[in-house]
């Protein structure tokens, strides 16, 4: 599973069929489900009978404790509903243009002629517009070191150790896991200067997510604690910097090494459409999703799905990467093909790159907006060739895959009327 989850679900579902369990060390057995029919019902459980909070203690490290995402219940609810309003329609278009202009100034940096892996200026890029969009344009003169700090203490999610708690005691893993403890300190330190500062305003007058949480009341009524505020930020900052950094990069991977997918592209774009620009990232999606299975619901009471009887202490998975490869849902699964979603919605519970029901992802329209844009405007400067001829495999960043290489690739400049930029989304 870690050298090989793509293959080693298949090999699973081949063998076992849709329902399989596994049974890891230090963990619960893991369920894994990849029906349509049981991943609505895992989607729609009541919180008291399957717990999404516990599915994501891996990351508590990161999020702190007190996270809305590790919660199950009214707390969730409360910590969800809190921070809606920053991702409407409304709130996510009026971020378009920064977006636009933070991804124009990245992609025009990207050098040319030579193998460059994008992945890592990906996640720079992405932190940086999520940082923009939770604490506002002026975060350069509030908390100019916050972006690298971030870099820094992010860096843990390169590999398994964030997940796999007793790997931290090996030789050389504990050094990693001290100077994490140290990076994450730093960052705290930056965010509670933040807090603090916006705190003693007290005018509200940034309309940011910051903004926002200090105006909040808990169910007592009273202000959110700074532990509350800080790993609400943290919370967002971290479910909106790595995933969407590793999508686009498996999207740009992808384009690479399909010469007919991105001619079609740069055409539309050329013309000013975005149509199968949209088909091609929901593809995308479906055919390399950053999350192999949404978040692991903790069994609290026995509950019957799929003919099956789940007790405690299970944990169910709904696996999206099975889902997404299943030739019932999807025709040729395996071949990366945008025409699929081309005038034709993704296929209800068969298409779940987003998660389901109480958990599906809060910043999903971010995440497009930033996918469009990026890819946009990467083919209005360039022609994107692989820098390998196999297509990258996955390599695990904690509990999301991004390509092993980092989506390495050569980039060849674009000349000429062939250049016409690309158009802002309104």
């Amino acid at each position: 599973m870690v050298r090989d989850p793509f293959g080693y679900l298949e090999r699973m579902r081949a063998h076992y069929g849709a329902r399989f369990t596994f049974k890891a060390i230090a963990r619960p057995p893991l369920v894994f489900l990849a029906d349509p029919g049981d991943a609505r019902a895992v989607f729609a459980a009541a919180p008291d009978v399957l717990a999404p909070g516990e599915g994501g203690a891996p990351i508590m490290p990161i999020v702190g404790e007190r996270s809305f995402m590790l919660a199950d219940g009214e707390p969730h609810r409360r910590g969800r509903t809190r921070l809606a309003r920053l991702y409407t329609a409304q709130a996510t278009a009026r971020h378009g243009e920064p977006i636009h202009d933070l991804v124009e100034r990245e992609v025009a940096r990207w050098p040319t002629g030579t193998p460059v892996a994008l992945h890592p200026r990906l996640r720079a890029l992405t932190l940086r517009v999520i940082l923009t969009t939770l604490l506002g344009a002026d975060l350069a003169e509030s908390a100019p070191h916050l972006h690298a700090q971030l870099l820094a203490m992010l860096s843990i999610s390169d590999g398994v150790l964030l997940t796999l708690a007793p790997a931290r005691r090996l030789p050389g893993a504990h050094a990693r896991w001290r100077r994490f403890l140290r990076d994450r300190d730093a960052v705290d330190a930056t965010l509670v200067r933040l807090i603090d500062a916006r705190r003693a305003e007290g005018d509200g007058a940034h309309g940011d997510a910051l903004d926002l949480l200090l105006a909040a009341r808990d169910e007592h009524g009273e202000p959110l604690t700074r532990a509350d505020v800080r790993d609400s930020l943290m919370s967002l900052i971290l479910a909106g910097h790595e995933t969407t950094a590793a999508e686009i990069a498996w999207t740009i991977q992808l384009i690479a090494h399909d010469r007919r997918v991105q001619a079609a592209l740069r055409a539309e774009l050329d013309a000013g459409d975005d149509a199968y620009l949209t088909a091609t990232v929901r593809e995308a999606l479906r055919h390399r999703p950053v999350f192999l299975f949404a978040i692991p619901r903790a069994v609290k009471a026995p509950v019957e799905i799929g003919g099956w009887t789940h007790l405690p202490p299970s944990q169910l998975l709904v696996c999206l990467y099975l889902l997404h490869h299943d030739p019932a849902l999807f025709a040729d699964p395996h071949r990366f093909r945008p025409e699929r979603f081309l005038g034709a919605e993704p296929a209800g519970a068969g298409w779940q790159p987003w998660g389901g029901g109480r958990r599906r992802c809060l910043g999903q329209r971010l995440a497009l907006r930033e996918l469009h844009t990026v890819v946009a405007a990467a083919l209005a400067r360039f022609a994107i060739e692989p820098a390998h001829s196999a297509p990258e495999r996955p390599r695990w960043r904690s509990v999301i895959v991004a390509p092993h290489r980092g989506c390495r690739v050569v980039l060849r400049r674009r000349t000429g009327a062939a250049r016409r930029g690309i158009r802002r989304r309104a």
